[in-house]
């Protein structure tokens, strides 16, 4: 299966169910509390199945597993949507969360073979894919929720085109004709201890790789702490921290967004122009400098158009930070040999524990020192990704060989 469309099932999906969360959460009569207790199952899920995705990938190959993962999220979306009570709700969205963190790791590895089979980067369109297809299929859910389309309904039609296009794809893909391999054998990376062993380069990974590792884990974690609250608490910062109209704090996490997504759009060729450690400084400064920025206005009570400018860049500074942790699976399995899933599981991981954890630290901060905490949180984060992205984001071949 091409990873573009595993990248747009998975954001059409994921779309849809927040989307219609609040009828869902209606009508299992679920509080506040309590929903969030549900949708803290599908994050626990996710951190599941994130590192389970690994296994997977090595008994099927990264693009079948993507195959498997994506078609059991679509079939489990159907779950959620006709979930009658919290308890079932609950263990539906755990097992939803599971197929969704297994999805977001095969899909990236899949992407960095595809990468490394067509010598370019590829990152960026992928996850600029990804935002887009979440924003398109979220519209269509509003819209399904103006009209009246029961929930069931929806997530079906969405679930049965989202397997039936995967279903598709990959038949077309494994019809090519005997001999006639689609991946070129030295595209490939040593996915093997076999293959490691008869690396010459293999003695000096071990230390190599305590620092690599390690590096880009705390960049991963650091960087939800830059996107969690920019999509989650930038609104609630404008209404209650500098009094903004409703319609106004509103606009906050889609700003976020829409730098997220323009970036992205541009980072393939950024990364051609200049390499990614030069694109991952630049990530950093600029997402340091806008937090930095919001955090000044926020403390004076500027006008809240400052502070929406400052989400803004700071969303265009966040964009090229999760498509250059999973491209380093790229020169990591060239370099050291490792599976391309292995790393993408840890960069999955990390990011999704920190988004598990970063409400649990702004909103006590928030609520003791003030909506500032926000930017403030979000600037410790950037200045985390700004140390250490340019260590773990290695220039991929097509880069170095000036392709």
């Amino acid at each position: 299966m091409r990873p573009g469309i595993a990248f747009a099932v998975n954001g059409a999906l994921y779309g849809s169910l927040l989307a219609r969360f609040p009828e869902i959460a209606d009508r299992v009569s679920a509080s506040e509390s309590q929903f969030g207790v549900a949708l803290f199952a599908a994050a626990i899920g996710g951190l599941l199945g994130s590192l389970a995705a690994p296994r997977l990938t090595r008994a099927v190959g990264d693009l079948r597993a993507a195959l498997v993962a994506g078609t059991g999220y679509a079939a489990l979306a159907v779950a959620v949507a006709w979930a009658p009570d919290l308890t079932l709700l609950g263990c539906a969205l755990l097992l939803v969360g599971i197929l969704d963190g297994a999805h977001d790791v095969t899909m990236n590895a899949a992407a960095v073979r595809a990468q490394q089979q067509l010598s370019t980067v590829l990152m960026g369109r992928l996850h600029a894919t990804w935002s887009l297809s979440l924003v398109g299929a979220g519209a269509l859910g509003a819209a399904a929720a103006g009209l009246a389309v029961p929930v069931p309904l929806h997530i079906n039609l969405v679930a049965v085109a989202a397997i039936a296009l995967q279903l598709i794809v990959a038949g077309r893909r494994e019809s090519v004709p005997a001999g006639r391999s689609t991946v070129p054998v030295a595209a490939v990376p040593p996915e093997s201890a076999e293959s490691a062993e008869r690396d010459p380069a293999s003695a000096v990974r071990p230390v190599r790789l305590r620092h690599v590792l390690p590096v880009l884990g705390l960049a991963a974690l650091a960087a939800s702490y830059v996107e969690s609250p920019g999509q989650e608490w930038t609104g609630l910062l404008l209404s209650r921290g500098l009094h903004a109209e409703a319609q106004v704090a509103a606009s906050a996490p889609v700003l976020f967004a829409a730098g997220l997504v323009a970036s992205r759009l541009a980072l393939d060729s950024a990364q051609r122009r200049l390499g990614s450690r030069a694109v991952a400084i630049a990530s950093g400064v600029t997402m340091l400098l806008a937090v930095l920025a919001g955090t000044l206005f926020t403390a004076v009570q500027a006008a809240p158009v400052w502070a929406l400018a400052a989400i803004a860049v700071a969303g265009v500074g966040a964009g090229p930070v999760f498509p250059l942790l999973f491209g380093a699976a790229d020169h990591l399995s060239v370099r050291h040999g490792i599976p391309a899933a292995r790393t993408a599981s840890i960069v999955s991981a990390l990011s999704r524990i920190g988004a598990i954890s970063a409400p649990v630290v702004v909103g006590p901060l928030t609520e003791t020192l003030g909506m500032a905490m926000v930017f403030a949180v979000m600037a410790t984060g950037a200045l985390l990704v700004l140390l250490a992205l340019p260590r773990a984001a290695g220039d991929p071949p097509a880069v170095r060989n000036g392709r």
